[in-house]
């Protein structure tokens, strides 16, 4: 998310991210602490934006390590 924090409404929870985005919500949570996706924690919950999972899969077909066919 660029310097502009995203609104509420553009928040996902990593299990709505993970429905969205077909990886799993325990696989985005590690990407998530790593710093490798962009997310906010909120009180014990991930959050991140649509924007952000598409961001780091396209990140990950430009560098050859997503595999369409398992979605990760």
């Amino acid at each position: 998310m660029p310097d502009q924090e995203p609104s509420l409404s553009e928040l996902l929870t990593l299990k709505e991210a993970a429905e969205y985005s077909g990886l799993s919500d325990y696989y985005l949570r590690d990407i998530a602490q790593s710093g490798r996706l962009r997310a906010y924690k909120i009180g014990h919950f991930w959050v991140t934006t649509r924007q952000a999972i598409d961001e780091y899969i396209a990140t990950r077909r430009e560098t050859g390590f997503y595999r369409e066919d398992l979605g990760t």
